[in-house]
């Protein structure tokens, strides 16, 4: 199951489990890395308004905003580490996916 299939469903309702959990992280951290060689990753194409409602973001966002915030909520970050959302945020700063003004 891919993390947009697994993100349907947690918008649904549907638990997701920790191994599910699990490999939404790794997910995550494979898409961070591919954004930075690739402007073609449907991680950053608009998720639909019910996905990131569900993931208590502002409507329009992206797929790996959505990602980002639901693993923050599903397992957050040890105390003393930054949470995924703000790094996911400067990576598509970084790399120019967002400029300031749209966050």
């Amino acid at each position: 199951m891919n993390y947009q299939m697994l993100l349907e469903c947690y918008a649904k309702g549907v638990t997701i489990s920790k191994d599910e959990a699990e490999l939404l992280d790794i997910e995550l951290y494979s898409q961070l890395e591919s954004i930075k060689v690739s402007r073609t990753q449907g991680c950053i194409e608009v998720a639909p308004d019910y996905i990131c409602q569900a993931s208590m973001v502002r409507e329009g966002s992206l797929w790996i905003v959505c990602l980002a915030s639901v693993l923050d909520k599903l397992t957050p970050p040890a105390l003393g580490n930054k949470a995924r959302g703000p790094k996911v945020l400067e990576a598509l700063l970084r790399y120019e996916y967002l400029v300031e003004n749209q966050i």
